[in-house]
């Protein structure tokens, strides 16, 4: 078998080749802990171009042993306290579950507070193959610079069993380009389920233009390519 993660940083490492131009990488790792079912990873990785396309693959997210990959364009408006973005992406599957999808993340700020949503329909390839509508929202309050609190919710639509809500409620903790989400869904049921995740963030600084003329044939000027 093809090892996943593999593919995953050549690719993101091709996208983010250097250049006179700023992009972000994200990579996301959520443990699934539920009782009286397997423990599942998810592992996710986000790649934001300066010209605002975008990237996310994804493993065990449709589906367990399932490889997804989706390209879409960012939309974004920023203000002083006000920051929105959306981000219509098409995507495929491979594994256990075989499909196209569409999906739209959404994103906002205000001041000390943020809403996000994840929401997809996929359908598989099969000749009679199944459907389903997923979204992952969240709102919450960064009350202190480290820490942050609010609410959350899963919604699943599908064809066979119907709808399914799951309320819950998250934590997280940030120290610098780290992120420690923690979630639990349906808390006071006796199916409640726990999310860990850690998210690691890198932006590449825009190089600067080199102060003179660099003649062909000469070495060019060394410019720092700094990462935080």
């Amino acid at each position: 078998m093809i090892k996943l993660p593999s593919i995953l940083l050549l690719f993101l490492a091709f996208m983010s080749r250097p250049g006179f131009s700023q992009s972000a990488v994200m990579l996301e790792q959520y443990h699934l802990v539920n009782s009286g079912q397997p423990y599942l990873y998810m592992p996710v990785m986000h790649y934001q171009h300066s010209k605002n396309w975008y990237a996310e693959a994804r493993y065990n997210y449709e589906d367990a042993e399932t490889f997804s990959l989706y390209l879409g364009r960012t939309f974004s408006v920023q203000k002083r306290d006000f920051n929105f973005s959306f981000v219509p992406m098409l995507g495929g599957s491979l594994g256990r579950f075989k499909g196209v999808s569409t999906g739209l993340n959404i994103d906002m700020e205000l001041n000390k507070f943020f809403f996000s949503s994840q929401s997809q329909y996929s359908r598989s390839t099969a000749v009679y193959g199944d459907y389903f509508v997923y979204n992952w929202s969240e709102v919450g309050y960064q009350s202190l610079k480290w820490f942050y609190a609010g609410v959350s919710v899963q919604h699943t639509h599908d064809r066979v069993i119907g709808n399914e809500l799951q309320p819950g409620v998250m934590i997280g903790f940030t120290f610098n380009r780290f992120t420690i989400p923690v979630y639990t869904f349906e808390p006071f049921n006796s199916g409640r389920n726990f999310i860990v995740g850690v998210t690691m963030e890198w932006t590449r600084k825009k190089k600067k233009q080199p102060a003179y003329p660099v003649v062909k044939g000469d070495p060019p000027p060394a410019v720092s390519n700094a990462a935080y």
